[in-house]
């Protein structure tokens, strides 16, 4: 709202009968703001009565509140996701073999930021555009205390980040190890604290009216970035098809680690491998009935989690086995090297994973294990 002095002069002059004019060309003259003058002139009703009559506040409250917490809120985790995704980008753009990462990891996290900007930053962009309006319309919310609480608030954000920014930078040239990977990240928190200081700290100034177009314009600019990269990122994500076969072949090595952990009950208990998975099933829980067995023994026997058809098994020579099973995709982006699918104790048995979809198979040798002690 406007200033207390402002608001008891005016009130003052228009009980003595001054004109609204004259009031205006005074307050000009004195040097006061046309729209801080025109909020005091409009704080009082222009109706005919013995002392000025105040208007009510249309703004101020809850409601006003929610939509600042709310537009703020989202300003930070746009900065946040969008900064994740630039950090992303700088990984692939300069790769380093020191720091590798699963790519399943990277592709979850990359969905994470595409999903928060696809849904939050249309409903930032309406919110900055509604509280604009509302400014506009009427000038005196330029003031607004909870806009300016909240504004400087998320200013106080920003200016520590951006110092941090420059610290980590000025450490690590001390150290020496500014290198071009740190620099670009750093580039790119500087950058967008950097921003969001300017922006808001000129807005939290501002008491011009009409259209803020340096406002607008590092809008553009920054709708026109992050496009770029939720466009970027969703060529490295996989379709909702291809993530969900991909879990789905994730849980078909899993199921091969419950089976592989019950051929070496079967073998530690029997001396030997079974003929077929229902045969191991039948002995284990038989066994389990009479005397106490090792983690997993007991398990269910998983089946294909897309089919619900069984698993290949196959009995070989010399306590070996055989499992198969149809993989919809495999690992064509990984690399297919050895990938851990059972740790026991005294072994840890590794399958090569497929590089492309279709069926495959894993010849393994069963191995015996000593129950845990307290088993």
């Amino acid at each position: 709202m406007a200033d207390t002095t402002l608001l008891d002069f005016v009130k003052e002059a228009l009980a003595r009968g001054e004109s609204r004019e004259r009031i205006f060309s005074a307050l000009q003259k004195a040097g006061w703001p046309d729209d801080q003058i025109r909020d005091a002139l409009g704080a009082y009703a222009d109706i005919d009565f013995q002392v000025p009559v105040p208007r009510p506040r249309r703004f101020g409250g809850a409601r006003e509140a929610f939509l600042y917490i709310v537009y703020f809120s989202l300003l930070g985790m746009i900065a946040f996701q969008v900064g994740g995704l630039a950090f992303a980008y700088i990984d692939r753009l300069f790769a380093d073999p020191l720091y590798t990462e699963n790519l399943r990891y990277v592709a979850s996290r990359l969905r994470w930021s595409v999903a928060a900007l696809v849904v939050g930053y249309p409903i930032f962009l309406y919110l900055g555009w509604r509280l604009a309006t509302m400014r506009r319309k009427n000038s005196e919310r330029r003031v607004s205390r909870v806009r300016a609480w909240l504004t400087y608030v998320t200013l106080i954000f920003a200016a520590l980040t951006l110092i941090g920014d420059l610290v980590a930078v000025v450490y690590n040239f001390l150290g020496g190890e500014l290198e071009t990977r740190f620099m670009a990240k750093a580039i790119i928190v500087g950058v967008i604290s950097g921003a969001i200081l300017w922006n808001y700290t000129r807005d939290a100034e501002r008491t011009a009216d009409g259209v803020d177009w340096p406002g607008r314009i590092l809008a553009i600019i920054a709708t026109l970035i992050t496009a770029a990269l939720v466009l970027w990122a969703f060529s490295l994500v996989d379709t909702p098809g291809g993530a969900r076969a991909q879990a789905l072949d994730e849980q078909r090595l899993a199921n091969l680690q419950t089976i592989a952990r019950k051929v070496d009950c079967h073998r530690t208990y029997f001396d030997e491998t079974p003929e077929n998975l229902d045969a191991m099933t039948a002995a284990l829980e038989e066994r389990a009935a009479r005397l106490p067995v090792a983690y997993g023994c007991t398990d269910e026997t998983p089946s294909d989690p897309s089919t619900q058809s069984p698993y290949e098994y196959e009995q070989l020579e010399n306590d070996a086995f055989r499992l198969c099973a149809v993989f919809d995709r495999g690992w064509p982006d990984e690399d297919t090297e050895k990938a851990p699918v059972a740790r026991l104790a005294s072994n840890r048995r590794v399958f090569k994973k497929p590089a492309g979809p279709g069926r495959a198979c894993f010849d393994l040798e069963a191995t015996d294990f000593e129950p845990d002690e307290e088993e």
